[in-house]
């Protein structure tokens, strides 16, 4: 479900990791404990079931709509209460920058800090993140907005093919996709809509490159949609200051690209979507331009409230408080970072209403392909730059606790 952070020099990796131990096993080998298996697909409860019918638009929103809101259920419980901090900063916008951030974040390496990056590109990259569309991931204040804020996170687990749940998915106000997020030929098991998309660079990069032959050729896009930026290297931070610019990124991995048009492309943004929350997953075809121009990424509109960064600092937060392997422990500790589909689904835990988790990894993962969209079936392997199996214990716990609603079948 994960994408490994650099495609050429995986195969030593995996071999060092293997020798030493780190890479905890493949598909065919590992034992999750996460408690009983579900029975057939007809026996896991839905998530309006599980969250209740969706509230209407009048009352007092929080007392009266979301009697069923993560929050409530995290102050009951005796472990969540003491791990969620609701209130810390999801993202990281030029307005929070000060020198006091840039000393603390400089004594950690990407994505939890800044150190070795350029001062001139992070702070470069920021000053475009001004507005208050920067600091919060939604159009207006949460607050402001009538009814629960649902939300689906949709990984690309094999265990939605065949899943049925594409009416499900877009039935939440925002979905939020990642990485090789597939549509064509698979909405009726994933949905269409898509409210956000959550990246590394690098693992943007790759899907386009390993998911090109199952039909991920583009970045989505559309109008209402959102980019969620991970921050795991300077080349983030480049990528993310040459979309909103609008221009080639200068140097470094990515130079030469161009994320957003400067000028004629072949690429169409689709139209709008009717409702605020929500936007079209069918996006304009990732080509190459003829001549020197590298490939569009992000679509004709660049504004800075398009684009959003996680901070750092929240990224910190996670890893400590939610996902703090062993393998940081280890000779690959510098590695190891919450998956992509993890980052997400945290994020939406810290902004949302109530969440879905959907395409994550349960305790028969074995009975399923890596990805919905493997035309062969594909065993999950477990890289030594992620902790799948603790991600998977996470999201056990957190359904069991009626924090969220994680599909299984």
């Amino acid at each position: 479900m994960g994408l490994q952070r650099g495609r050429l020099c995986w195969p030593l990796l995996l071999l060092a990791a293997a020798g030493s131990g780190i890479l905890v096993a493949l598909y065919s080998t590992v034992e999750l404990h996460l408690g009983p298996r579900t029975g057939a697909r007809n026996s896991t409860s839905s998530s309006q079931a599980f969250f209740g019918p969706k509230a209407s638009n009048s009352g007092t929103r929080k007392n009266l709509l979301c009697q069923h809101a993560l929050s409530l259920a995290v102050q009951r419980h005796p472990r969540f209460q003491n791990l969620f901090n609701l209130s810390t900063p999801v993202l990281l916008s030029g307005d929070l920058f000060t020198q006091q951030l840039w000393d603390s974040l400089s004594q950690h390496k990407a994505p939890y800090g800044w150190q070795g990056l350029s001062h001139q590109a992070i702070t470069s990259t920021l000053s475009l993140l001004n507005g208050s569309e920067s600091t919060r991931l939604f159009a207006v204040s949460r607050e402001l907005l009538p009814g629960c804020i649902r939300c689906a996170v949709v990984g690309n687990g094999g265990i939605l093919n065949g899943s049925r749940q594409g009416q499900n998915i877009d039935a939440h106000d925002y979905v939020f996709r990642l990485n090789g997020a597939v549509i064509k030929g698979f909405e009726n098991d994933v949905g269409t809509k898509i409210s956000f998309y959550g990246f590394t660079v690098n693992t943007m990069k790759n899907s386009l490159i390993s998911y090109s032959n199952v039909g991920f050729t583009s970045v989505p896009q559309g109008q209402h949609l959102r980019y969620i930026f991970i921050p795991s290297d300077i080349r983030d931070y480049m990528m993310l200051r040459s979309a909103i610019l609008g221009v080639r990124v200068p140097e470094g991995t990515d130079k030469g690209d161009s994320p957003a048009p400067t000028g004629p492309s072949t690429a169409t943004a689709p139209a709008p979507s009717t409702s605020p929350r929500s936007t079209t997953a069918l996006a304009a075809p990732f080509t190459s331009i003829v001549g020197p121009r590298p490939q569009t990424y992000f679509g004709p509109d660049s504004s800075a409230g398009k684009f959003k960064l996680l901070h750092p600092d929240f990224i910190s937060y996670l890893r400590e408080r939610f996902l703090k392997s062993k393998l940081i422990n280890t000779k690959f500790g510098d590695l190891y970072m919450p998956s992509t589909g993890a980052l997400m689904l945290l994020t939406a835990l810290h902004t949302c209403d109530q969440v879905s988790a959907y395409g994550f990894i349960t305790s028969n993962y074995q009975k399923f392909s890596d990805h919905y969209f493997d035309r062969m079936k594909k065993p999950l392997i477990f890289y030594a730059n992620h902790d799948l199996s603790l991600e998977a214990t996470l999201w056990r716990d957190l359904h069991k606790a009626g924090i969220l609603w994680l599909y299984q079948r």
